[in-house]
């Protein structure tokens, strides 16, 4: 395969990736997960010129605001809705997902068959399209992250100013698309100190001006807006445990290659670990070629991220939220580097081996993605998107009783609206959602005492209802129930059904 045929291969993969994400979301729109409802509430409030307020009305501070910022600039650009936009956004993010990682590939691995092949399991990795399908910062993120890697492997080779500046320009955008961004910079100062080795004063202060010029725009922001709306720089996320991560981080990367259930923490890293021992072993006299292509410019970069990367998902991210098996929007995002590392060592330790063999496993890797994409693509057209991240948007909620009563009988401007699911609340009635109390029962809390300290219940002359999600949308265990708010304030049925309850709420 020439450069010209490569090339004609990721503009065909790159389309048909954005297709599959278009099917998959032209049902109902893309999929909507809690994140998702608060960048969409943010952008319409953009577009309302309200400012960066979330559907509780606040600053939004858990999240960097470039996404809605770019979701509201769409709609206006475009005369959309902003569920539409970020449609159209995403489809062209993995669009660029592929082509991005493909040149990736590209520049780093010598031979163009290996590049096709990692090009074709990006472009039919089911969880890159299940988060490019869903409202979400993550697949601008990703191009990002790729687009800072093929800046970094010049910048390693030739050090020019321009290269320098892009890294800078591209980990403040990563910043502002994801607090994770941060890795960027790690990730960039680290290789600027690697690109002035052995000349170390010199690499200290350019790896120094590289951490300051990239974060100084974000520190400003946590400085500047977060800390005075929220109390906090950069928002507040629950607990990391450092070692279920690390097994976690294993458990995704099998997830990639083999059905879910196969997926278990300590095998995955184990089959990795004898998998690697046993190459390195075979080829031993290739070890110095192999670590000089670790080394080199083309590869640099994506080994030093990765790394950076892996370890900020092992002592960063919340471990509740990101451990059960269908949530891979974090750790997707090394698929393309993993991918690098992993045919670079192939291509270095099995040098001779024959063609037809290594068509016939790449044959064979690909039966899972393909199997998994189409089942995907197929039920998200009759149901709306049906991965993991998808809480909302979906057919059994949009043609729920509760959702046609709420779009049946909307409410005036000046009602204010409980509930005990804000996020679905607010996508179905578009309108600012008031938080209801909250109490542990693992401390020992009260939902009586949580009920009659809370600050917020309307006033005398505020009208107010309290919506009340049952089955899939009824998960918040730390919300009293409407049995428990009867008790001390006055609720009256306005509306049941099987989905949910509809409640006039007073003093």
């Amino acid at each position: 395969m020439n450069s010209r045929q490569y090339r004609v291969l990721l503009v065909c993969l790159s389309l048909l990736g954005m297709t599959l994400v278009w099917l998959a979301t032209a049902t109902f729109g893309p999929g909507l997960s809690t994140d998702g409802a608060r960048y969409l509430s943010t952008a319409e409030s953009l577009l309302a010129g309200r400012g960066l307020l979330d559907y509780f009305g606040r600053p939004l501070t858990n999240w960097p605001p470039l996404y809605p910022l770019l979701l509201a600039a769409t709609s206006r650009l475009l005369k959309t809705e902003v569920l539409v936009s970020s449609q159209i956004l995403n489809v062209l993010c993995f669009g660029a997902i592929i082509l991005l990682s493909g040149r990736l590939f590209e520049r780093s691995l010598p031979s163009k068959g290996w590049a096709a092949a990692a090009s074709l399991l990006v472009a039919s990795s089911l969880p890159f399209i299940e988060v490019s399908a869903n409202i979400a910062s993550d697949p601008l993120f990703a191009a990002c992250l790729l687009g800072f890697l093929l800046v970094a492997q010049g910048y390693v080779e030739k050090r020019q100013p321009a290269q320098f500046t892009a890294m800078v320009a591209l980990a403040i955008a990563s910043t502002f698309l994801r607090y994770a961004g941060v890795l960027l910079i790690a990730g960039g100062a680290l290789l600027v100190l690697l690109a002035w080795r052995p000349n170390w004063p010199a690499a200290l202060a350019r790896a120094a001006s590289f951490g300051l010029a990239a974060s100084a725009p974000i520190a400003a922001w946590a400085l500047l807006f977060n800390l005075p709306n929220s109390g906090t720089l950069l928002g507040t996320h629950r607990p990391a445990e450092a070692w279920t991560n690390f097994l976690v981080l294993f458990e995704k990367i099998g997830g990639w290659f083999v059905p879910l259930s196969w997926t278990n923490g300590p095998a995955v890293a184990l089959v990795l670990i004898v998998a690697l021992a046993g190459l390195l072993a075979a080829g031993r006299k290739r070890i110095p070629s192999l670590l000089a292509d670790l080394q080199s410019h083309a590869v640099l970069p994506s080994l030093v991220m990765f790394l950076v990367y892996a370890g900020v998902l092992i002592f960063t991210i919340s471990t509740s939220e990101h451990r059960v098996p269908g949530s891979q929007r974090l750790h997707v995002l090394l698929l393309p580097m993993f991918l690098v590392l992993a045919f670079t060592v192939l291509q270095r330790m099995l040098p001779q081996t024959d063609r037809r063999l290594l068509l016939t496993a790449l044959a064979f890797v690909m039966l899972l993605p393909v199997y998994r994409v189409q089942a995907y693509v197929r039920a998200s057209l009759r149901e709306g998107d049906v991965s993991f991240y998808n809480l909302y948007n979906t057919r059994t909620i949009r043609q729920s009783d509760i959702v046609a009563y709420l779009q049946s009988e909307p409410f005036e401007d000046d009602v204010v609206v409980y509930s005990n699911n804000e996020a679905a609340a607010w996508f179905y009635l578009r309108q600012w959602i008031r938080r209801l109390p909250r109490y542990e029962v693992d401390l020992g809390e009260d939902a009586a005492l949580a009920i009659q300290s809370f600050a917020e219940w309307p006033k005398q002359d505020e009208q107010a209802v309290l919506i009340w999600f049952e089955r899939d949308l009824d998960y918040k265990d730390q919300v009293p129930t409407p049995d428990e708010m009867a008790q001390h304030l006055v609720l009256r049925l306005l509306f049941t059904g099987r989905y949910g309850d509809v409640y006039s709420l007073g003093n």
